[in-house]
């Protein structure tokens, strides 16, 4: 009974079923050193002739690096410390903020006199860096999302560098921030219809595949 099962669900299997399947499309944006920036991420719609669309799923992420040169101005050792932020807000169906920060110190000696950034009161800290990332589901309001050509998410980035110590420092600060994101569109292909004669010899497949079992039954009792 097993062998008869198995050869019908072959001939339906070959007649085609539905599966879930995802198709993703990403854009990113590094526009080196800057202090603040504004960017239209441009991602591709989903193709309707694809299939039935199920979700939608954005990734989004951002990453920073900050380099410092810092300077104890005060007459005695202090302890300098830099941190590298950053924030980017994207607009449109995402909606969302996200930040990234890292941090780092160093203990230097009273000011030697020079600003050099260097010798015995000054400090290179860096590059730090930092990433972030998020995902946002979208259950509604697709309308935009489908057909052809792209659509753009509108972002802006915004640097937080800070540096500071007991007192007074000369400080030079250098910032670069990425953004990126990505569409994943979760959709069920479009169901592929097969042609009457093409279902007959389907059917066909399934009648042989029966007498051929038939048929070994019978010379194995004989």
């Amino acid at each position: 009974m097993k062998s008869l099962f198995g050869v019908v669900a072959l001939a339906v299997s070959l007649m085609g079923t539905a599966r879930a399947d995802v198709i993703s499309f990403s854009d990113s944006y590094a526009p080196g050193a800057a202090s603040s920036w504004s960017h239209a991420f441009s991602l591709s719609r989903f193709d309707s002739s694809l299939g039935s669309l199920n979700a939608v799923t954005f990734n989004y992420g951002l990453g920073v690096t900050g380099s410092f040169r810092l300077e104890n101005l005060e007459a005695k050792p202090v302890t300098l410390l830099a941190q590298a932020g950053a924030n980017l807000v994207f607009y449109g169906p995402v909606s969302r903020s996200i930040a990234a920060y890292a941090s780092a110190s160093e203990a230097v000696g009273a000011f030697d006199g020079v600003v050099d950034y260097g010798g015995a009161s000054g400090a290179q800290l860096g590059p730090l860096s930092a990433t972030n990332t998020g995902a946002l589901g979208v259950l509604t309001g697709w309308a935009d999302l489908i057909g052809a050509g792209a659509f753009t998410i509108d972002a802006q980035a915004f640097s937080a560098p800070s540096a500071r110590g007991d007192g007074q420092l000369a400080a030079d600060l250098v910032s670069e921030m990425t953004g990126w994101i990505s569409v994943s569109y979760d959709y069920t292909p479009a169901v592929r219809h097969v042609s009457e004669p093409q279902s007959m010899a389907l059917v066909g497949i399934g009648v042989l595949g029966l007498g051929a079992l038939r048929r070994r039954r019978c010379l194995e009792r004989a």
